[in-house]
């Protein structure tokens, strides 16, 4: 509001002042300065005892942040000059006062831009499904898939409609406004959402329950540059969430990457998770980590608790299968899984990688459709289903550690 001074005087202005106010002028002179325009600016006059007020009102923006694009400054009589916006700058209103962000603020700013567009994919995006004369419609062969449709004009010098896989064949891409529940029915459609979403970012942008769709369906994802290490980092920096699968298909520098990037994070419950994968690995990597945890924590006054967990792990090193000193359990215990399958015996589990990795799938899926208690035989199962291959990527693994 204009024609308030700042102790608060209504004075206002005369209607000869404000006869050449432009309200598209001042939109223009505004959206000059930032970033990408703001849309939606309402301009009015209030009239209070024969004077009016200017009021702009600026509705809250889906595209924010907007970045100032040009210095905005004022020549004081003395001669010196005031800045009043800094270019390349992003500010947030502070009651009645304006100020640069904060980093709080920023991290605010980049949730809710997030969020924007995820609402705005989910809105607009919607998979096509082609049929197709072979024997599942998932098929990866290498001819295309075609429909063919007729003619909607009677003009017959016009090209019959061709929808085809193939990109190569491809002009354009057939969008309708409206969500389909057919967008994860192919589970690298979400990995290419996210990959939009992120705009550049190695983060994966979507929910704890979206990823364990994608483990449930771990087999699937293609092997394109960076996948397994962006899943990788989401579940051990991220959800503390099943990793396994990925782990295995990553570099030894890669792994001992993660590795280090979970040890950062002190306190982290995530820790756990490098205590287990260090007693899956072998003696090589378990010494490494102990040397480390006994450096940062064995004076300190609270040790975290994954230290006292992986002192306990210790003890049973070489008495056990390596899966269950990792999981701190007996042969003999069992596991909750989604009612179908009920209690099962981890010696079952131990015995048929099969058997664990299907239960795995089902449990990642009831993660998904809402079941939060899933979540750590999720972690469990993973343990069990691939615990045992990552004791032949010890050497490696631990030669990128020192």
């Amino acid at each position: 509001m204009f024609g308030v001074s700042p102790k608060g005087q209504w004075l206002g202005f005369s209607p000869p002042e404000l006869q050449q106010t432009d309200a598209a002028a001042l939109a223009e002179l505004i959206n000059g300065c930032v970033s990408p325009e703001i849309v939606g600016l309402n301009y009015a006059e209030l009239k209070l005892d024969g004077r009016l007020y200017p009021v702009l009102q600026v509705p809250p923006s889906p595209q924010m942040p907007h970045v100032t694009t040009k210095d905005v400054q004022e020549k004081l009589p003395d001669g010196q000059h005031v800045f009043h916006i800094n270019r390349h700058s992003v500010y947030c209103r502070y009651t009645a006062k304006s100020d640069l962000a904060s980093p709080a603020q920023f991290a605010r700013i980049i949730a809710s831009r997030t969020d924007f567009l995820k609402a705005e994919m989910l809105r607009r995006v919607r998979e096509v499904e082609v049929p197709s004369f072979q024997a599942s419609s998932k098929s990866r062969s290498s001819s295309p898939t075609i429909l063919r449709v007729s003619r909607v004009s009677k003009d017959t010098s016009l090209p019959a409609v061709r929808i085809t896989r193939n990109p190569a064949e491809s002009t354009g891409l057939v969008v309708q406004e409206e969500l389909s529940e057919a967008l994860f029915e192919e589970i690298n459609n979400v990995l290419d959402a996210n990959k939009l979403l992120a705009q550049g970012r190695p983060d994966f942008v979507f929910n704890q329950e979206i990823y364990h769709r994608v483990y449930a369906e771990r087999h699937h994802v293609q092997d394109s540059p960076g996948t397994y290490k962006l899943l990788a980092r989401a579940a051990a920096s991220k959800f503390y969430s099943p990793i396994c699968h990925w782990l295995l298909r990553l570099s030894a520098k890669e792994v001992a990457e993660i590795i280090q990037e979970v040890l950062r994070e002190e306190k982290s419950n995530h820790n756990r998770l490098v205590c287990r994968l260090a007693i899956l690995m072998g003696p090589r990597v378990t010494s490494w980590l102990k040397d480390r945890l006994d450096l940062q924590w064995s004076k300190h006054a609270q040790p975290a608790q994954h230290y006292f967990s992986f002192k306990e792990m210790l003890k049973k090193v070489g008495k056990m299968d390596s899966r269950l000193v990792a999981l701190q359990i007996g042969e003999g215990a069992e596991i909750d899984l989604p009612l179908e399958d009920g209690r099962v015996p981890c010696a079952e589990l131990l015995k048929s990688a099969q058997l664990s990795g299907a239960c795995l799938s089902k449990a990642c899926m009831a993660v998904f459709n809402g079941d939060k208690s899933q979540r750590g035989a999720c972690r469990f199962l993973d343990i069990m289903t691939y615990g045992a291959e990552f004791r032949k990527s010890e050497e490696e693994v631990c030669s990128m550690l020192q």
